[in-house]
C-alpha cells in the first residue's frame, strides 16, 4: 500500500471563477498561475507523493514553462500519465477543504462525482469534508482557502 498527502492554498479573487475538483462554480475564484483549483493541486501532490515522485511545482512551475491559466484537469491528466496510473488502484481519497468562504456541503456530491470520473473510480472511494477556521487568520478573513488531500493506493 502507498499513501500520499498533498495540500494547496490560494488567495481568493473576484476576477476569476471558482474552480474546484475540475468544476466551475459562479463564485470568487483564486489568484494563480493556473486555474487555481486547490483541490486538484492537492490531489496531484498526494498522487505524486504516494508514487515517490517530485511535487507539482517540479512538473508545472509557476513561470513561462507552464502555460498561464492552464486547466488543473489537464495537469492531472499529465500527472496520471507520468506516474503510469493504470498500474495503481485507488483504495480511497480523503479531501478536506478549509474555507470560511466556500460552502462545501452544497457542492460535495458533484465534486465527489467529478473526482471519481477524472480518476475512473467509484464515487464511494472519494470522501470530501468542509472545515472552517472560526474566523482565524487569512482563511478566516475570507482571503484564502486551502485543500488537504490524502490518498491510499495499491498495486493494480
Amino acid at each position: 500500500m502507498f499513501i500520499g498527502t498533498g495540500w494547496d492554498i490560494h488567495k481568493h479573487t473576484n476576477s476569476s471563477t471558482l474552480k474546484l475538483g475540475g468544476l466551475s462554480f459562479d463564485e470568487d475564484g483564486f489568484e494563480a498561475h493556473s486555474d487555481g483549483d486547490i483541490l486538484l493541486h492537492a490531489l496531484i501532490d498526494a498522487l505524486l507523493g504516494a508514487t515517490s515522485n517530485k511535487d507539482i511545482g517540479h512538473y508545472f512551475p509557476s513561470n513561462e514553462k507552464t502555460p498561464q491559466n492552464i486547466s488543473s484537469v489537464v495537469m492531472l491528466e499529465r500527472i496520471l500519465d507520468e506516474i503510469n496510473f493504470s498500474t495503481f488502484k485507488i483504495n480511497n481519497i480523503d479531501i478536506t477543504i478549509i474555507s470560511q468562504k466556500i460552502n462545501i456541503s452544497s457542492k460535495r456530491n458533484v465534486i465527489q462525482d467529478s473526482i471519481a470520473e477524472l480518476l475512473g473510480i467509484e464515487s464511494k472511494s472519494v470522501n470530501i469534508k468542509g472545515k472552517s477556521v472560526d474566523g482565524l487568520g487569512i482563511i478566516g478573513n475570507n482571503e484564502a482557502s486551502a485543500a488537504l488531500v490524502s490518498v491510499s493506493l495499491s498495486d493494480a
